[in-house]
């Protein structure tokens, strides 16, 4: 591939970016990853609730974005595909392997004349020990309603539900984008994740999250389900212009792992909280303010 034909992709990555932030109405967040790589690691060694069982989980991820946009420039659907795959070991048994399928779409809309936006999402996803072995899919969806008070904040507040094969699962969202200064921003939607980073210069960025991750995977003839938040500090390296090396290291908080039927609670595991590694590896698009 030729240098005009590398530019032209390149330009058409920043026309994408550029326009899902405006549709989003996100004053802060400072960044869209295009594509999204990323593996971690929690090895049974850690400083607090670490008395109870042996566990070691790993995890791979892969997602992207794609906008498809509506003619008056401004809302658009938003589709989200993703793959992802938990391993995890208790007491140095058999493992555990579980994989997820999904395609989350997104109506993102902005409110004419006001200062008022929302996303409106559907999520597709299958959720099973393999691929396809059982056919189980869950549904779910989230609505998210956006306030911009003024070009460095936004607040958002809304609600997520889905189909999990132990219930139905609902949570209350709330959420803020937030350009402190010119070197230092706080953005996301808690209790999903909420990250507060710091610029250096242009190649480095440092700073602190928190995620919090509840899934569910169909065993018949019941489930297997990962309640793994986690707190870490992260470095973002730029190789490039857009790509981005991200590594990070934390601990998980309150983990949780458990089996049962649905409606039915049968065993928790009574696993340790541990160190997590993180790296992953984006082609990322970030913005100026």
């Amino acid at each position: 591939m030729n240098h005009q034909h590398l530019n032209h992709w390149y330009n058409m990555l920043i026309f994408v970016a550029v326009f899902i932030l405006n549709i989003q109405q996100s004053a802060a967040q400072p960044y869209l990853d295009i594509v999204n790589i990323k593996y971690s690691n929690s090895p049974n060694a850690g400083f607090i609730n670490h008395n109870k069982n042996e566990i070691n989980i790993q995890y791979l991820g892969v997602n992207t974005n794609l906008p498809i946009q509506f003619k008056n420039k401004k809302d658009a659907i938003i589709i989200s595909p993703f793959f992802e795959n938990w391993m995890a070991k208790v007491n140095s048994l058999n493992q555990e392997r579980y994989y997820s399928i999904g395609l989350p779409v997104t109506l993102s809309k902005s409110l004419k004349n006001t200062s008022w936006s929302f996303l409106l999402t559907g999520i597709f996803r299958m959720n099973d020990s393999k691929i396809d072995e059982h056919g189980k899919m869950q549904v779910g969806g989230a609505f998210i309603l956006n306030y911009k008070r003024n070009e460095n904040l936004t607040w958002k507040l809304g609600i997520y539900v889905n189909n999990e094969f132990f219930n139905v699962f609902v949570m209350p969202l709330a959420g803020i984008d937030w350009k402190i200064d010119d070197r230092n921003i706080l953005f996301g939607v808690l209790p999903g994740n909420l990250t507060y980073e710091h610029r250096i210069n242009d190649h480095m960025y440092y700073g602190a999250c928190f995620r919090a991750i509840t899934n569910s995977y169909y065993t018949s003839p019941g489930y297997w389900r990962i309640d793994e938040n986690q707190l870490g500090l992260y470095l973002d390296a730029y190789l490039s212009k857009s790509i981005v090396l991200n590594m990070e290291v934390g601990h998980s908080l309150f983990r949780k792992v458990r089996t049962g039927v649905k409606d039915v609670f049968i065993s928790d595991a009574g696993v340790n909280d541990n160190f997590y590694f993180r790296i992953s590896l984006a082609y990322r698009v970030r913005f100026k303010k």
